[in-house]
């Protein structure tokens, strides 16, 4: 498959975890993960026709059947209809208050050496995946009540987690310390998907997301994946072409609160 279409659409096409729900219907693909952060329930790879009310409802019904009170849409370059969009928010859809506008990107070729007083240590005690959230809180300013819905979850899922090899987290650590996290998953296509990362604000500009990339480079190089594909926010994407991922395509995320 053409990278850039993986980068446009990667929530759909990433390999399931434990627990995830992925249907495949000819109009979407539809993901559901138990977090209840709303970034784990997308509608991706939307291809419908000039009526598009009817299937709005069934992707509605679908999340509310799986008791998810909030989704994501994700419409890239290829959504049909063109004004998808606005038809969305015209029945009820908004901009995601976390970030309303990624850009799809893509690495196929090496990128820089991680910096030498960064360490890197992959996630693979309770301990560290406790860790790995209280740096995504912090660095997104996560609300409070949404933090212990989170934290709720974790114990259960950690025990889910632990055989999982369709992703995984890596922490960059300055002085011993966790002080930025980076994800990735498996994508039934093959590149790696770059699942999210975050870094302490007190930790910015020390290369952490740098060395975070290049770890994650050398697992695509290892497992034969051939390359790495992102949906970058703003403040991502120019640390990332320095990093020599391209661009390939525009990505607005509409939030869907249908189910309240």
């Amino acid at each position: 498959m053409d990278l850039a279409a993986v980068a446009e659409d990667g929530f759909g096409y990433v390999v399931n975890r434990p627990g995830d729900v992925r249907e495949v219907w000819p109009g979407s693909i539809l993901t559901h993960s138990p977090n209840p952060l709303p970034e784990f329930g997308s509608a991706s790879r939307i291809r419908l026709g000039s009526e598009v009310d009817d299937p709005v409802r069934h992707v509605r019904a679908w999340f509310a059947s799986r008791d998810r009170d909030r989704f994501v849409w994700s419409l890239g370059p290829s959504t049909t209809p063109a004004d998808l969009a606005r038809r969305l928010l015209d029945l009820g859809a908004e901009p995601n208050p976390a970030k309303s506008e990624v850009t799809a990107m893509v690495l196929d070729r090496e990128p820089p050496e991680a910096p030498g007083d960064v360490a890197i240590r992959r996630v693979e005690t309770l301990e560290d995946y406790v860790a790995q959230w209280e740096i995504f809180f912090v660095a997104f300013e996560v609300s409070e009540p949404e933090r212990e819905a989170v934290r709720a979850t974790l114990e259960s899922r950690w025990v889910e987690l632990v055989a999982d090899e369709t992703g995984w987290t890596y922490l960059a650590l300055i002085d011993g310390v966790p002080a930025a996290l980076g994800r990735v998953r498996r994508t039934e296509p093959g590149p790696l998907w770059l699942a999210g990362g975050a870094t302490l604000p007190s930790a910015r500009g020390r290369g952490l997301y740098r060395a975070l990339v290049r770890a994650r480079w050398d697992d695509a190089v290892r497992l034969g994946a051939g390359a790495l594909v992102v949906q970058a926010s703003d403040m991502s994407r120019p640390i990332l072409e320095r990093l020599g991922f391209r661009a390939t395509g525009a990505i607005k995320l509409l939030i869907d609160r249908s189910a309240f």
